[in-house]
């Protein structure tokens, strides 16, 4: 376990996984996109946002006019004059050369000139056409102008007045001469709240989409996943545990889906809103904008170097707590063992080791994030508080606009964002990492062949020639066995623990292959048989019992008559498999195994765990249904297998005995000593009783 979670810090990822990944999103790639677009929309809507208060500050509730003049020097003076031609519509002339112009509708670089080069006032001025006034609205305004000759003036059309002569109007008075500001700003905060509104239903849309695609990829990369695993070989589940393959199953998906649906293509929504808000920004400012972009470069490199810490402490995490997890798991499952030999307090010291390596990881990890949090916030505020006193004196010196400077806060908040999340993202994006990688490791381990014969008559007649088979390429489980049963025939094989007999069950289903002989069924290799066809036509009870809750009544009634008058088993197998004993599921499997109708059955230790009497009855059951099945059975109770037309002695891996059950006690070899031993163990269990 611990080997396993290591390889997640390894980070392999390469374009067959990326493309192995992305095969699964071909039904959902419409959703997919119709979920980018509503991310796009949502980005273009928050960036839009700040830069609508900007305007409605800028050009409505900051009075916008001011007073350019020229002055000696020829620059200025070409300067000024360019502008006034470039801009007529917006200059109202004053006389000596100067005039009134709105700076709200000139373009920055012209602003910033005449701000630069000292050629507009500071003071700003309120300017109003009367002639674009009409009816009561006219009078009011009009009215207002005459009662306050000395604070305006007048300029052609244009009545005007300073923005500091304005505090000595009465509030009605104010309302009347900016009402059309008032309606402008009016206009700007109803197209604030709808493109908020947008940013809530593109949001809405764009994340259900996501999910809804993300949760119909997971689907269908787990019924892949599972689907792969049924069709692996025996061989890989030894290698694997269970625990693992349901972690790829289940745990492994899920933080796939966790990572496309926070991380990725919010990743790439906070890309587009990261270059938006510089763009942005830079229009508004460079010099500001700079700075807040040498920052942003300072806090990813320390980003960087905090991702290639947690990387390091993530592992760590992973791995004490696989340990713990597992510690716990078996002392538990154990706990009576630990009991009867008095390991408490020795079990106890070990928990403690294994538990303080979880509590260094996790103060390891809470130290990296109680340094990464508080520096990003840190640097977030200063560079707000350093926008604020910068563009500040900016907005003083008059080389940038207070609308500019408020989108200003609002922008380097957004931009920070993004930054603050990046621990808990990367943390999901290492996790998906590393279940991406074991997932496309399971995904090409090469499934079990699915060729070969897939029809014809099945006989039933088995032979082994000159077989040998090992399961770690080292030490031979069986050495040249060699052994025919014919078609009807009940053969026993039978031998000590150890010996093999486990193994020539596996082979004869093509759970594993022999590596020298050859397995005939009916004369064909049962390699070129379909692993399936092969199955189909051979049943097996083993002693490890798993029931999937068949029902018996679905066999044929030939098979329920021999059965039922020994115990009912349709009312078992209605009954839940857990609440069952495990002679009560041999009983449930035996019946399974008899309504297949094979033509072959193996019977691996199948009345192991049922008592003497309706073992008995279930022997005479199979003798009676069994007369056109070839039938072997394995068992480590002799008395199983006195009525079998031949028995097989397996030692070491070797056929050493072969005959009935009288012929090999008057040989008096190995069967008849095992014959001996069983009966001393019994009479001695008699006697104790």
């Amino acid at each position: 376990m611990d080997n396993e979670e290591a390889k997640k810090g390894k980070k392999t990822y390469d374009l067959k996984i990326i493309k192995w990944l992305f095969g699964f999103t071909g039904p959902y790639r419409t959703f997919m996109a119709l979920a980018l677009i509503f991310m796009l929309l949502t980005a273009a809507l928050e960036l839009t946002v700040p830069y609508i208060a900007k305007l409605a500050v800028d050009k409505y509730i900051y009075p916008s006019w001011r007073i350019a003049e020229s002055t000696d020097k020829e620059s200025n003076k070409k300067l000024v004059s360019d502008i006034e031609e470039k801009y007529s519509s917006l200059v109202v002339p004053l006389g000596d050369g100067s005039f009134l112009i709105d700076m709200s509708e000139i373009d920055n670089a012209d602003r910033h000139n005449l701000e630069k080069l000292d050629l507009v006032s500071k003071q700003r001025y309120l300017a109003i056409n009367q002639n674009e006034l009409s009816g009561e609205n006219y009078k009011k305004v009009n009215t207002i102008v005459a009662n306050n000759q000395s604070l305006f003036k007048k300029a052609g059309v244009y009545d005007y007045i300073s923005y500091s002569s304005l505090g000595e109007l009465s509030r009605s008075e104010l309302l009347v001469l900016r009402s059309d500001e008032i309606k402008q700003v009016v206009r700007l905060a109803g197209l604030l709240l709808l493109c908020l509104f947008g940013v809530f239903i593109f949001s809405s849309l764009f994340t259900y989409l996501l999910n809804y695609s993300g949760h119909k990829i997971m689907h269908t990369m787990r019924v892949s996943v599972f689907s792969h695993i049924m069709n692996l070989p025996q061989t890989f589940f030894d290698k694997n545990p269970v625990g693992r393959l349901t972690t790829r199953v289940t745990n492994d998906v899920n933080a796939i889906n966790e990572m496309y649906t926070s991380v990725m293509v919010q990743f790439f929504k906070d890309i587009l809103v990261v270059i938006g808000v510089f763009v942005v920004m830079f229009y508004m400012n460079k010099q500001i904008t700079v700075f807040v972009f040498l920052l942003t470069v300072l806090m990813f490199i320390f980003a960087s170097l905090f991702r290639m810490k947690l990387k390091t402490v993530y592992r760590d995490v992973r791995i004490s707590i696989a340990k713990l997890n597992a510690f716990v798991q078996e002392s538990v499952k154990g706990i009576i063992l630990i009991k009867l030999y008095n390991k408490e307090i020795e079990n106890y010291e070990k928990f403690k080791g294994i538990n303080s390596e979880n509590y260094k990881a996790n103060m390891d990890q809470l130290w990296v994030y109680a340094t990464f949090r508080p520096f990003i916030e840190f640097t977030s505020v200063f560079t707000v508080a350093f926008v604020l006193w910068y563009g500040g004196l900016k907005v003083i010196g008059l080389d940038l606009t207070l609308g500019a400077l408020i989108a200003y806060l609002y922008y380097v908040r957004m931009l920070f964002r993004p930054i603050m999340e990046l621990a808990e993202k990367y943390n999901i994006f290492q996790s998906a990492s590393a279940a991406t990688e074991n997932l496309y490791e399971l995904a090409n381990t090469a499934p079990e062949g699915n060729v070969g014969i897939n029809g014809g008559a099945i006989k039933g007649k088995l032979e082994f020639k000159n077989v040998w088979f090992s399961y770690d390429d080292k030490e031979w489980v069986l050495k040249d066995v060699s052994f025919i049963l014919e078609p009807g025939e009940t053969v026993a094989l039978v031998g000590l623990t150890g010996s093999g007999k486990t193994t020539v069950v596996n082979l004869i289903l093509r759970f594993y292959e022999a590596q020298r002989g050859q397995i005939l069924f009916d004369g064909v290799d049962i390699k070129d048989y379909n692993p399936d066809f092969l199955r189909e036509n051979i049943s097996a009870v083993f002693q490890d019992l798993f029931l999937f809750g068949k029902n018996i009544s679905e066999s044929s009634e030939e098979s329920r008559n021999e059965l039922s008058s020994i115990k009912n088993i349709n009312q078992l197998t209605a009954r839940d498999r857990n609440s069952i004993s495990s002679g009560e599921k041999q009983l449930v499997s035996i019946g399974q195994a008899f309504s297949k109708k094979a033509k072959f059955m193996i019977l691996d230790e199948a009345t192991s765990n049922i008592d003497a009497n309706i073992e008995k009855r279930v022997q005479e059951a199979i003798k009676n249904t069994s007369h056109d099945t070839t039938t072997l059975i394995i068992a480590h109770r002799l008395s199983n297998v006195r009525e079998a037309d031949r028995i097989l002695v397996i030692h070491k891996g070797e056929i050493s005995e072969t005959g009935t059950h009288f012929t090999l006690l008057a040989d008096k070899g190995i069967y008849f000593n095992l014959y001996n031993l069983q009966n001393e163990i019994r009479r001695f269990s008699s006697s104790q009783n």
